[in-house]
């Protein structure tokens, strides 16, 4: 969660980024070279292979979902007591890093207290789960790329926050998908509601924020700093990764449900 920055940081992210690009100006996405780099086969068969019990997944889930809530509730406490009134604490939910892992944490609330009602548990399967994978998926990709490289290492309660949210819960999550997601068989159509919803919705809302306040929440997003057409190369970035992410996951889920 990145509420301020430094500009010269963002000059020189852009200047690293627009040297890459001219290196790969000729480069053509094509996802199914994409799928023969990942070998997909092999990865599919690999996860065929993985069984777990289900009082294994359940344990798995309360170790995870009790980590989060507890950092959750923890921070709301320490802000209350040592920083300012608690309810300014909730700003924080402005960040796609808290909203992504306040997702994934009561989704894996919600797979606790049905664990035992599976027609009910596979209403959040499917199409919501996958959705949630790839915003988690997002907010490690895009902290370990563009935002933990230019930052200090939080220490302290704000260190220990940072690993929970930046790299715990999403790989926990993304683990949990790997052992889990293998019975309902994902649709292609999925990627347009994984896209075109959520991630629209939040972007409206960054701009508009940063419209009206002065702060875009993340540096990336800042029109007065990088300029519209910056902004823009950064919103197509995340874009395209998560686009490529969720082809990624409905092609894994197909594989794996195809018999």
């Amino acid at each position: 969660m990145i509420l301020s920055y430094n500009k010269m940081m963002i000059s020189e992210f852009l200047i690293l980024f627009m040297i890459s690009s001219e290196k790969h100006e000729c480069t053509r996405f094509n996802f199914n070279r994409f799928l023969d780099i990942v070998n997909i086969e092999r990865i599919v068969l690999k996860m065929k292979n993985i069984t777990l019990s289900r009082n294994t997944i359940l344990i798995y889930r309360i170790l995870f979902a009790g980590l989060s809530w507890f950092t959750f509730i923890a921070s709301v406490v320490i802000y209350g007591l040592f920083y300012g009134p608690i309810l300014e604490w909730f700003n924080s939910f402005k960040a796609f890093t808290i909203q992504t892992n306040f997702m994934a944490t009561i989704w894996l609330t919600l797979a606790i207290l049905w664990h035992n009602k599976p027609e009910t548990l596979e209403k959040i399967t499917g199409l919501l789960k996958g959705a949630f994978t790839v915003y988690i998926s997002i907010t490690f990709i895009f902290w370990a790329v563009l935002l933990a490289p230019f930052y200090p290492p939080p220490i302290g309660w704000a260190g220990f926050t940072n690993l929970v949210f930046h790299y715990i819960t999403p790989i926990a999550f993304i683990v949990d998908w790997i052992l889990t997601e293998n019975k309902l068989r994902y649709k292609w159509k999925y990627l347009l509601y994984w896209i075109f919803t959520y991630p629209i919705f939040y972007q409206a809302f960054v701009l508009i924020h940063g419209t009206f306040t002065g702060n875009y929440i993340y540096y990336f997003f800042d029109v007065n700093a990088l300029g519209i057409l910056g902004v823009a190369i950064f919103i197509s970035i995340i874009f395209l990764t998560g686009i490529v992410l969720g082809s990624l996951y409905i092609a894994i889920n197909r594989k794996r449900t195809k018999d």
